[in-house]
């Protein structure tokens, strides 16, 4: 698969990031560390074409590749060993980085089961679904942060994947975020760099008496979601059939349509019909969006 990258050495601002970065490598250099979340939206929306988030970043969300959960035990033990960390009162999948950045800690690889959920020892009360981490690292751009370090991120077509399946486990309790932040990269997704893949890609799209240039976008970000999970994954299948199940429901016209009631859009059979869109690029449906 070819890896992407994007250079932000320029991009001040992100400092902070490169020394999080640097000084976690420091401790547990061997590690693979994928960056998710709100952070890489903004850095593949907001820092690389200007397109701006109305939620902001509360904290930095880290995929961290390991085999078992002692493995885990000893990255979050080495990180602690640094001043530089320190233990978070909400659970134990928190860090503070200089006592005021809030860590979030995602192990994955190993640990999960067959439905890529993880349970969080000791009693495993606290689950979590990773399904799609190991997918977003293997297809991860490569990003160069100040002082010219470097960072694996996952791609916007995967972060999309990745949005889908948070919300559908967590809406309950975390309403909104993800609705929104999904919704921002279908709508955004050919200004992010893949408008003239409209044309070399997607041309019978043009064609259509009901053209719609978001919609088409997203069409696009499914498209390249479904070829990235088949290319990198030995669990595509099942990958497919949640992001499937989960967005037919949600964009079904009929349906509860609770993902487009989270966000409150002025324009709400717009944001279904964008939701229906990317379902018919991860399905193949050549014509439709």
């Amino acid at each position: 698969m070819i890896k992407y990258s994007l250079d932000l050495t320029n991009k001040q601002e992100l400092a902070f990031l490169s020394d999080l970065i640097a000084d976690i490598r420091a401790q547990v250099p061997k590690i693979d560390i994928l960056l998710v979340g709100a952070m890489a939206r903004d850095l593949l929306l907001f820092h690389t074409h200007g397109i701006k988030a109305k939620r902001g970043t509360e904290d930095i969300d880290l995929g961290f590749a390991v085999a078992s959960w002692a493995d885990y035990e000893k990255l979050r033990e080495s990180l602690l060993s640094s001043d530089l960390f320190h233990t978070h009162p909400n659970g134990a999948h928190k860090l503070l980085y200089r006592k005021q950045m809030e860590v979030d800690l995602i192990p994955f690889g190993g640990l999960e089961n067959a439905a890529g959920i993880i349970s969080w020892p000791p009693d495993g009360d606290t689950v979590m679904s990773v399904l799609g981490y190991k997918e977003a690292l293997e297809s991860s751009m490569d990003v160069l942060l100040p002082s010219a370090r470097q960072a694996a991120v996952v791609s916007l077509p995967m972060l999309a994947v990745l949005k889908v399946l948070a919300w559908s486990e967590r809406r309950l309790i975390a309403p909104r975020k993800d609705a929104s932040d999904l919704l921002l990269i279908l709508q955004n997704y050919l200004d992010a760099g893949n408008s003239e893949r409209l044309y070399s890609e997607a041309s019978q799209l043009l064609e259509s008496p009901d053209f719609d240039y978001e919609r088409a976008g997203a069409w696009l970000a499914g498209k390249d979601a479904i070829e990235t999970i088949q290319e990198c994954s030995h669990k595509a299948v099942r990958i497919e059939e949640t992001l499937c199940a989960t967005l037919e429901a949600e964009s079904d016209p009929n349906g509860q349509l609770r993902l487009i009631g989270e966000l409150m859009a002025p324009d709400p059979e717009q944001s279904r019909r964008i939701l229906s869109a990317f379902l018919s690029g991860i399905r193949g449906n050549p014509h439709s969006f």
